[in-house]
């Protein structure tokens, strides 16, 4: 009787103990995916597919916050906010790619090899590890393009996170120096006004093959590219496709964020409804 009775004695006490344990760690595992980012005004951008969604990985550094691919390792959408103290004079600092180091994906070390030796994106063959070797020269060294740009954020002290390959997508050479380059000035020019704004941006691909077959080079290609700012009086929105002539004006290139959202398989904005602002696209000289 004494055992029985010094069982149950104890008992209570332990489920008190594991209740109180939950307790504590419950608030934590409900409120695991409510994390406000500043980089993406709030919520980062989530993905329309659970599968994609448990494959991909999010990075937040200092200057950026990037989405990776589960697939690929490389950026689906990149989010950060501009501010007139971060831009600065970009053309001396160094822009050699390297390794996220926040982020270990196979093969990752192994491209920032290949750039280092001249390859481009679309040489690097795939399989089941994209970056897994080298293909025949297929494209300019030169055509990759930063994300979030080098010249918002020279005057900061953490401009190298921007050769991070978690921040580097293939761009055309025209895309990259022209309409792309342009937005990305205007935006620089504006900031001062609107005190910040908030961008996010990425790649957007077209799907012409079954899901069972493996990425090949040209999938490393994306055929646009999107990029949303956000201002206190609300969004605007941009889609290039890669084809596009270096002369060719941003402002002609205006899309709806249900279209950009609809085919990057993206919710770029979960808990907010942003709507379209004239005085955005008048300030950026899109009248």
């Amino acid at each position: 009787m004494l055992i029985r009775s010094t069982r149950w004695n104890i008992l209570p006490k332990t489920l008190t103990l594991l209740a109180a344990a939950v307790a504590m760690l419950l608030p934590f595992t409900l409120h695991a995916q409510k994390i406000a980012i500043t980089h993406c005004q709030g919520t980062c951008p989530g993905y329309s597919s659970g599968l994609a969604a448990t494959r991909a990985n999010v990075v937040v550094h200092n200057l950026y916050a990037a989405g990776l691919n589960g697939d690929t390792g490389m950026a689906d959408w990149v989010a950060y906010r501009l501010t007139k103290e971060a831009i600065g004079v970009a053309s001396l600092l160094p822009r050699f790619w390297q390794p996220d180091e926040l982020v270990r994906l196979s093969g990752l070390e192994e491209l920032a090899e290949a750039e280092a030796l001249g390859f481009s994106l679309s040489e690097i063959s795939s399989g089941n590890n994209p970056y897994g070797g080298f293909n025949e020269q297929l494209a300019d060294v030169e055509e990759r393009a930063r994300l979030a740009p080098m010249t918002s954020f020279a005057q900061t002290p953490y401009w190298r996170e921007l050769n991070n390959l978690s921040n580097m997508v293939s761009m055309p050479t025209p895309l990259r120096r022209g309409p792309w380059l342009q937005l990305e000035q205007t935006l620089n020019q504006i900031v001062s006004e609107e005190n910040s704004l908030g961008v996010i941006s990425g790649p957007l691909y077209l799907i012409d093959q079954p899901l069972s077959i493996a990425i090949n080079n040209a999938n490393l290609n994306p055929a646009a590219y999107f990029k949303v700012v956000v201002a206190e009086s609300g969004i605007a929105a941009f889609v290039f496709t890669q084809d596009i002539s270096q002369a060719a004006r941003f402002c002609e290139h205006q899309a709806d964020l249900e279209q950009i959202e609809l085919m990057s398989s993206l919710d770029l904005f979960p808990e907010s409804n942003p709507v379209p602002s004239a005085r955005l696209l008048s300030e950026l000289g899109c009248s």
